[in-house]
């Protein structure tokens, strides 16, 4: 086994579930891709927010406890 195998973080995958999860969002909402990806793209934005808010609240719970 190699150790390089192991140095790969799961947070790679980040970018591409948060693609993928509001493409299909969308596409169950629209049929036209045009609609798919402007709402795609705009649920992307709100779940990074939230992940980012929810990284940030724990950050900050870890470092001022």
């Amino acid at each position: 086994m190699s150790p390089a195998l192991f140095g790969v973080s799961i947070y790679w995958d980040l970018p591409v579930l948060l693609v993928v999860v509001s493409l299909v969002y969308a596409a169950t909402r629209h049929d036209r891709w045009d609609k798919i990806l402007y709402e795609g793209f705009g649920w992307g934005i709100r779940i990074a927010g939230f992940l980012f808010a929810i990284g940030l609240v724990l950050y900050l719970l870890s470092t001022h406890i």
